[in-house]
């Protein structure tokens, strides 16, 4: 009898091992040592398809912890490729989500470090203006990484956006820009 006992306590242990483990690995680390000489800019495609235009910058966040993300332009998500040459959107792949979190359940505002990586909108809030009038916030971001050769680099990825039914509308590659332009 106390056989099973102690075997389900240990069976009990391990899921709850493995559970943490899973739970663990689906939560992302605050980024620091970004570099304070960097800022990256994506500017959205001039579609004859679309009228979304618009651009998004980002540079290091105060002590050089997460990064600050200025937007000026619904959802918007930087994604795991580069805009191919064709300057087709969908040609960008998935968000970006190093943690393969899988965006299930939604992302929640209130935990963001357990969201994809690369789903601003989710983690910050959707695009809204009224009629013709531009959407700008500035937020940070503890989650992405400014710095090439670390995991949460964007750098050389895309940014995306949607609208509320995930149809892509523009998107636009990161580069570096000068940082006198912000």
């Amino acid at each position: 009898m106390w056989h099973t006992s102690l075997f389900l306590v240990i069976l009990s242990s391990l899921c709850l091992l493995t559970l943490s483990h899973v739970i663990a690995s689906q939560i992302a680390p605050v980024t620091q040592d970004n570099d304070p000489r960097l800022l990256h800019q994506a500017n959205l495609l001039d579609e004859d398809t679309t009228a979304i235009r618009g651009r998004i910058t980002i540079w290091s966040g105060l002590n050089d912890v997460g990064v600050r993300v200025h937007v000026l332009f619904w959802a918007y998500h930087i994604h795991e490729r580069p805009v191919p040459d064709d300057g087709n959107c969908y040609g960008t792949g998935a968000h970006l989500d190093l943690y393969k979190r899988e965006n299930k359940p939604s992302c929640d505002m209130n935990a963001p470090q357990t969201c994809e990586i690369g789903e601003l909108s989710g983690k910050h809030g959707p695009v809204y203006a009224p009629g013709e009038q531009a959407f700008e916030v500035l937020y940070p971001d503890y989650f992405l990484s400014n710095v090439p050769d670390t995991a949460a680099y964007y750098g050389n990825l895309s940014l995306v956006v949607h609208t509320p039914d995930n149809e892509r509308v523009n998107c636009g590659n990161f580069q570096v820009a000068p940082l006198c332009q912000e």
